[in-house]
């Protein structure tokens, strides 16, 4: 008589999620920049609105302060989406908003790109701004009167940036000593995050993480 075992994909999860919480690191990145878009004022709607016999309070319109299709701007975006990408291809979603895991042994690489991104994104953004006062006469000749100076900074140096940190989210030690009992409800709060990390879906394959079996 043979005896079938078989396997409790709870006991799978916490040993997953055990694994994620010693071989991989939150990383969150973050980004600013100009806005190109900008609501109209209430006299503005209103007479827009009239243009159509409408009421201004029902009307939602807003106006572009920049071409988003030049190519300088255009150089500007793809640099925040090459660092996106990169960011998610190196990295498992985690149930926090903004936070995703990288391994813990691909930290220094993972600080030195970005870090590139950085002085791409830098370079980009000045050589945007070297064009910036022709994007604002095709703006003034596109809007016509909607055109407000005031609605534009003197310079775009400095208003698009990318960030990034490595946050804990591991239970504090401090909580050890001070407050026993509250520690351990950390600990298993943040267990039940890493056992529903695992089961996020994620556009990469577990193989392809050295030392991480997935469940």
């Amino acid at each position: 008589m043979s005896t079938l075992t078989v396997s409790d994909p709870s006991a799978d999860a916490r040993r997953a999620a055990r694994q994620l919480q010693t071989t991989m690191a939150a990383a969150r990145v973050s980004f600013t920049r100009f806005g190109t878009r900008k609501t109209l004022t209430p006299e503005q709607k209103a007479e827009a609105a009239d243009a159509f016999g409408a009421e201004g309070q029902c009307l939602s319109a807003g106006k572009k302060l920049l071409d988003t299709r030049h190519p300088r701007f255009k150089a500007v975006t793809a640099v925040r989406h090459a660092t996106v990408e990169y960011w998610r291809s190196l990295s498992l979603p985690f149930p926090e908003p903004g936070i995703r895991l990288i391994p813990q042994d691909r930290l220094d690489e993972f600080q030195e790109r970005l870090t590139g991104f950085k002085t791409a994104l830098d370079a980009a953004v000045r050589d945007l701004d070297r064009h910036f006062d022709a994007l604002k006469d095709a703006a003034r000749e596109r809007l016509g009167r909607l055109f407000n100076p005031h609605d534009y900074p003197v310079t775009l140096i400095g208003l698009f940036d990318v960030a990034w940190d490595i946050p804990s989210v591991q239970a504090p030690d401090y909580l050890r000593e001070l407050n026993p009992a509250l520690y351990r409800a950390e600990c298993q709060r943040v267990q039940a995050r890493f056992e529903e990390a695992v089961r996020l879906p994620s556009r990469r394959s577990s193989t392809n993480w050295p030392g991480w079996s997935g469940t």
